[in-house]
């Protein structure tokens, strides 16, 4: 008598009309990837009527770089980017998840050696934390491992996004000024690179504000360093150092006229405010000054700076759960997979401190 032949995996997947992988994954007991439940059940039931027997194969040593993902930042030397990296990495040790920070220093190269280094080894997956330079070998390795970017949307990129409205950011911070009384604004900022969006979304907010109000929005001038005098910073006190030093040579410049001043992010915002102190101003009563982040060094008392809140730890969290839903997706039920680009915005908020206050009376 003809031996019967062993059901496999194959037959089980003919029958229900599915992969192969897919009917492994399942009937392994795989809890990582998330099938249907319809799926599921098709695929136990047609097991069990065909008497298939599953052999349970001796369990790999897992890689932990598998369960490892890879943080892109620029550089640790604002407290934005710190307070960034830890809520990811607490958020992430809470799911079973590791953590590896790479510091880009904005370079493409070195950006794309990581990328390229993340993908062979097998990373869980990418968080961004800044506006890529690399945005090409992005969209091509998207589909390969699993990305989530922190910022401003750009229409080039096709990775979930948890969003920086920094426009909106921009506007509201203009709208306080205005209502104060300020017609004539000082924007401080590092260089405006077209692939630094925010920098430049928060200027353009600033001018809409304007507009909105019937006024000139070159009233909102732009005092920005070039790409040559950033690099000539050093690292630790760059952005502060920066926002004292271009104050210093604003108020020494003919013709000024603005009455408050905005720094691109906070600490930009503490050289300022301490340039205008040094000079013998007070704030805000001769100037008012303004940031963007909401650092815990902007509500200290002795700096109390008027700034836009982003959610910082809320966005880490949001990071990583995101990440895991693009993982899962990726790795499930390709057959019935609809690809859908995950978008969060969390609303930035004004946080009015004692760095604002009623244009002077001259």
């Amino acid at each position: 008598m003809p031996k019967k032949a062993r059901i496999t995996t194959r037959d089980i997947a003919r029958e229900c009309g599915l992969s192969q992988s897919t009917v492994s994954m399942v009937l392994s007991g795989r809890e990582d990837i998330h099938f249907r439940e319809e799926t599921v059940k098709k695929i136990l039931k047609t097991a069990d009527k065909m008497g298939y027997v599953y052999k349970k194969r001796p369990k790999k040593p897992e890689n932990p770089i598998q369960k490892t993902v890879l943080i892109m930042c620029p550089s640790l030397s604002t407290e934005y980017y710190t307070t960034l990296v830890r809520t990811i990495t607490k958020s992430a040790k809470n799911k079973g998840l590791h953590t590896m920070t790479t510091y880009t220093m904005r370079d493409r190269s070195t950006e794309e050696a990581f990328l390229n280094t993340a993908l062979s080894s097998g990373f869980y997956g990418i968080i961004y934390t800044y506006a890529p330079q690399a945005v090409d070998r992005i969209n091509q390795l998207h589909k390969k491992i699993p990305f989530v970017l922190i910022n401003d949307y750009n229409e080039k990129l096709r990775v979930p996004l948890i969003e920086l409205d920094s426009k909106r950011s921009g506007s509201m911070i203009g709208d306080h000024l205005l209502s104060l009384g300020h017609r004539h604004i000082a924007y401080m900022t590092t260089p405006l690179d077209p692939l630094e969006l925010p920098r430049i979304r928060r200027l353009d907010g600033m001018k809409e504000s304007f507009i909105r109000a019937g006024l000139n929005p070159d009233h909102v001038e732009t005092v920005a360093l070039t790409q040559e005098q950033w690099d000539y910073y050093l690292m630790g006190n760059r952005y502060y150092d920066a926002g004292y030093q271009l104050t210093m040579q604003y108020m020494k410049s003919a013709g000024h006229q603005a009455t408050a001043f905005v720094g691109n992010n906070d600490q930009i915002s503490f050289g300022i405010i301490d340039a205008l102190r040094k000079m013998g101003f007070s704030i805000p009563e001769d100037y008012s000054v303004c940031g963007f982040d909401n650092t815990l060094a902007s509500s200290f008392e002795g700096i109390s700076l008027t700034t836009i809140d982003h959610s910082i730890e809320e966005k880490g969290a949001s990071a990583i759960k995101m990440l895991m839903d693009v993982h899962a997706s990726s790795t499930s039920d390709n057959e019935n997979r609809k690809t859908a680009l995950m978008r969060l915005e969390y609303d930035p908020v004004l946080l009015v401190r004692g760095s604002t206050g009623p244009v002077r009376k001259d």
